[in-house]
């Protein structure tokens, strides 16, 4: 064998020794949705951002995320769910997490807010679908959107931010007044 030959063929072997690796490395790059079987402390992250796109942070107060509602939503699930609506709830994060990973390639977490806004619109949609077809029934299952969405709202609007900052907050008040001037735009009182 000549030198050159020997030399073309060595290079070409180390640059294929060296690319095999980092081609293994880039297709482990795609994300592989979890199957959870219980809500635990390892998916208060993706709690937390599936409530900051629901409530997310404005000029006026901070989202949802600042309230640390994952961890509220945990307690929740934990001590006052029924077991029924646990498994709906269950069904309802793997349904978002597997649908993410498929549509987008990437988990909740990671994706943009426009792939977000995108993703919970559609299962609003899927939602009010779900309650239409349910309409008649005697204590149907709810939507695990809704149920998302419920325990958003409650853990917000119950938590300091929600009730200092979101609302109009009086710690004291005055006199009754029966009837007050409401302007278009003014936040509501807190109680």
């Amino acid at each position: 064998m000549k030198r050159k030959t020997f030399i073309h063929r060595f290079a070409l072997g180390t640059g294929g020794a060296v690319l095999l690796p980092s081609i293994g490395l880039m297709q482990s790059c795609k994300y592989e949705p979890q199957t959870r079987t219980a809500l635990t402390e390892a998916d208060i992250p993706l709690l937390d951002e599936i409530g900051e796109a629901i409530l997310p942070t404005t000029a006026d107060s901070p989202g949802a995320k600042a309230t640390e509602i994952g961890k509220y939503m945990v307690l929740m699930y934990n001590t006052c769910m029924p077991t029924e609506e646990q498994s709906v709830f269950l069904e309802g994060l793997n349904e978002l997490d597997a649908r993410s990973a498929k549509t987008y390639s990437t988990s909740f977490v990671t994706a943009d807010s426009t792939l977000r806004q995108r993703l919970l619109g559609e299962m609003q949609k899927e939602a009010t679908a779900y309650k239409l077809k349910m309409k008649g029934m005697e204590k149907p299952l709810p939507h695990y959107f809704d149920l998302i969405k419920v325990l958003t709202i409650s853990g917000y609007f119950s938590s300091k931010i929600g009730m200092t900052q979101a609302r109009n907050y009086l710690p004291v008040p005055g006199k009754f007044e029966a009837c007050i001037p409401y302007r278009q735009g003014d936040k509501p009182w807190a109680t």
